[in-house]
């Protein structure tokens, strides 16, 4: 079977410290029919210069690019318009793949001809590399992504080029989950296909997207993005709006509450306890109050180690 090329862009700004071990990840892959874009977003660190430095070590292997700063998904969708591939993908810099990443995406996309989207597990590891934890993705189940928000594909996940054709990309108007919103549209090209094995490494620090303190818009836009959804499908079965509305309404309260905002955190629960009452007695509930609040101190902790040293 023919190999098709697929394509993989990286985003980056301000990863200097991260994005050599990223684009090796890349280069070490055992799939040859694969291009390499590595766009820098206007960075003010060394990440331009290392971007450079990896791309003159790999001559011809990697395209370089930089520009000022648009944003992360304006960076995708220009490093996506500029593809060659038949499959098309992402890797975020600071992030790492294994080497038999993409071989075994391409495959389970090329067994799964109905299917859109393939991706697999990936191990959590903290910002010096060091293994946190397996996230084993479930199976694909659309039920589960519109109802409870369950976004299966993370890192190193494959796209047929027909996904970024007919959905446009990601949404630059998106700024803190244009990936959930992206996959939420993706699905309606086609089901998506878990490949069970750990392609990559995902990690976290005091940087990461998931990490850091939001302003209030960002923090509500998880249920922007679902509301905006459902207003376009006035058919849909109201127990499942209210469903997929409660979720994302949890998941706003989440983020205020690691943010500071205890206020608007609680009632963002409150809202969704209205819609859901059944919600006090489902475990992932408790387990965003806990996340918010435990992040909150753990800003706070690190604030006043600072501010004493």
């Amino acid at each position: 079977m023919t190999q098709p090329v697929v394509t993989l862009v990286t985003p980056a700004h301000n990863q200097g410290a991260y994005l050599r071990e990223t684009m090796l990840s890349v280069l070490a892959q055992d799939y040859p029919a694969l291009e390499y874009i590595v766009i820098d977003d206007g960075s003010t660190d060394e990440t331009w210069a290392v971007a450079q430095a990896v791309a003159a070590e790999h001559a011809g292997r990697v395209q370089v690019v930089t520009q000022v700063n648009a944003g992360q998904s304006a960076t995708l969708n220009r490093g996506w318009g500029m593809a060659r591939g038949a499959m098309l993908g992402y890797l975020s810099s600071d992030d790492r793949l294994e080497p038999d990443a993409v071989s075994g995406l391409v495959a389970a996309l090329q067994a799964t001809p109905a299917c859109a989207v393939a991706y697999g597990d990936f191990r959590i590891v903290d910002a010096q590399g060091r293994f946190i934890r397996l996230a084993q993705a479930p199976a694909f189940d659309r039920r589960a992504l519109l109802e409870d928000l369950v976004c299966a594909p993370g890192v190193g996940a494959l796209f047929r080029r027909e996904v970024f054709e007919r959905t446009g990309g990601w949404d630059v108007q998106r700024r803190q989950v244009p990936d959930f919103e992206f996959w939420l549209r993706a699905s309606e090209v086609g089901d998506f296909v878990h490949h069970p094995a750990c392609v990559g490494d995902y990690r976290i620090h005091e940087g990461s997207a998931s990490f850091k303190v939001m302003p209030p818009e960002r923090a509500d836009e998880i249920l922007r993005v679902v509301q905006q959804h459902w207003a376009q499908r006035p058919a849909a079965p109201a127990a499942r709006v209210r469903k997929s509305t409660a979720r994302a309404l949890t998941l706003s309260g989440k983020n205020h509450a690691q943010s500071g905002r205890t206020g608007q955190a609680l009632r963002r629960y409150a809202a969704a306890l209205r819609l859901r009452p059944g919600l006090l007695l489902e475990p992932a509930l408790w387990r965003q109050i806990v996340v918010g609040f435990a992040r909150r101190w753990h800003f706070n902790r690190q604030m006043a180690k600072e501010s004493s040293s």
